[in-house]
């Protein structure tokens, strides 16, 4: 009301100097002086508004009959043209206010559509930075409570669709939520408040994100100063849309990594199902042949090619036995059941003695020999994982090693962490290879035995532990494979 008042007085008082100018420019005709006024109703129109344009051409019509038209100080009009001049002046005046007052609104829905428009992009661009669906959902409340400057809250169906919970507000506790009508309009897929078809008096919007009848989450906006502006109903409805398709394209992307994930999993059986009938078969088979064998012919079979058989017996069963270990464990260190083991501080000299122990108890295809120094740090470490990564890369060496230099398996200092390491004679790993290319049921020896499994296993332990999986030719040949564990002394995790 103040600022209405103010915009009378400036009126009248463009009126007032308008007719004080008038006096003064004593060479001024009576055309020029109307055209005086016109330009102060003009003024007045742009930048004071319609009303008082009105009220200033309806001034400036008396203070010209007045004043300028003869007989003058009087509101007597002496002749038909004079008449014609005044009543031209205030006609002209109305519809000059009226096209100003058109070209001010034009401007500003233009200028408010440039300002949605752009909000709008630069809304979109924030919302597809995210992936997660709590995520977008929170921006998008936020983004809306700034683009409106109203109270807005997102409330999402709970399990039994009876009742919605408002997970989201912004200002916090200034959103009001009625469930019957939250409900309604996600049943329903219609929204109601100010400028919709359904309760258009309601003292707040309330949408649902869906279109369609259904239950789906709605959004909250309560009812400000613009409700009723034509088109702001409108523009909530589009920052809503795209709010509902940003969420939709999460769901999208993590149902694609679901499908993922179900495809990789199932690749990953399918694959342990064709080593295992492979790699299984040839043990199975030598099994079952040399157990024959020994229960018919065993009184035709001397003393040695028994012990031959007995021998084919247990390597092959030692074969399936450590390939059934190494599957349980890499279920085990992937499922994350490995976290939960206690390490503790082992001796690096004790750790490849126990291996080099158990190896030696089999007949070994080539010899194994060892190096630790004697004042080498203990490292922290579970034992039991630690003999298995040890025994995993002894078993590989030995299946690549060639020429009568033993395998070494030994420990040593290498910059600020010890070193477990495994070398052999072997022909060596691809020029292009790196630990980070280890792939489970990938061999590195072509040909050879095994599943694949080994490097693998070696790997989840490493990074288990904190340590490095170090892959380096050797001079002269081979490859020396070491775990590099931090003396620190790190705890799992």
């Amino acid at each position: 009301m103040q600022r209405q008042f103010r915009s009378i007085g400036i009126a009248l008082l463009l009126v007032a100097a308008t007719t004080m100018a008038g006096f003064f420019a004593a060479r001024l005709g009576t055309t020029d002086i109307v055209m005086l006024y016109l330009l102060a109703v003009v003024a007045t129109s742009y930048f004071l508004g319609f009303p008082s344009a009105i009220l200033a051409a309806i001034c400036s019509f008396l203070a010209i009959n007045f004043f300028f038209i003869e007989p003058r100080y009087t509101f007597e009009v002496a002749n038909s043209e004079s008449w014609a001049a005044l009543l031209g002046f205030l006609t002209v005046s109305v519809v000059v206010a009226s096209l100003v007052k058109r070209l001010q609104n034009q401007t500003n829905q233009a200028e408010n559509a440039r300002r949605r428009a752009e909000f709008a992009r630069e809304m979109a661009e924030k919302l597809a930075a995210l992936h997660d669906e709590g995520s977008v959902l929170d921006a998008g409340c936020r983004l809306i409570h700034h683009a409106t400057n109203q109270p807005a809250g997102i409330a999402v169906p709970e399990a039994d669709g009876e009742r919605f919970d408002l997970v989201f507000q912004y200002p916090e506790g200034r959103v009001e939520l009625d469930q019957r009508a939250a409900k309604w309009c996600s049943l329903n897929g219609k929204a109601i408040g100010p400028g919709s078809s359904n309760w258009p008096e309601y003292g707040a919007w309330i949408m649902p994100f869906g279109r369609l009848p259904g239950l789906s989450p709605v959004l909250v906006v309560m009812q400000g100063k613009d409700a009723a502006r034509e088109g702001e109903a409108t523009y909530l409805r589009g920052l809503l849309d795209q709010l509902a398709m940003a969420c939709q394209r999460v769901r999208n992307e993590r149902r694609a990594r679901e499908a993922e994930r179900a495809a990789q999993e199932e690749s990953i059986q399918n694959a342990l199902l064709a080593s295992v009938s492979h790699d299984m078969r040839t043990p199975l088979t030598a099994i079952l042949g040399a157990a024959t064998t020994l229960l018919e012919q065993r009184a035709a079979l001397s003393e040695g090619e028994q012990d031959r058989l007995l021998e084919s017996v247990a390597t092959e069963a030692r074969y399936l036995s450590d390939a059934t270990e190494n599957i349980l464990s890499l279920t085990r260190l992937e499922s994350g059941a490995a976290r939960d083991v206690s390490p503790d501080w082992q001796s690096p000299e004790e750790m490849v003695g126990d291996v080099l122990r158990r190896f030696r108890s089999r007949r070994l295809p080539h010899e194994l020999s060892t190096s630790v120094p004697q004042d080498i740090p203990l490292i922290r470490a579970d034992a039991g994982l630690l003999s298995q990564a040890l025994g995993n890369l002894v078993d590989n060496a030995l299946a690549v090693h060639r020429g009568a230099e033993p395998v070494l398996v030994g420990a040593e200092l290498r910059g600020s962490g010890v070193a477990l390491y495994v070398m052999d004679r072997g022909s060596g790993f691809p020029d292009n290879f790196r630990p980070e290319n280890i792939r489970k049921f990938q061999r590195m020896n072509a040909g050879g035995k095994g599943m694949g499994l080994g490097l693998a296993i070696v790997q989840a332990i490493a990074r288990l532990h904190g340590a490095e999986l170090h892959i380096d030719r050797r001079e002269g040949g081979g490859t020396s494979v070491a775990l590099v564990f931090p003396l620190s002394g790190e705890k799992l995790e």
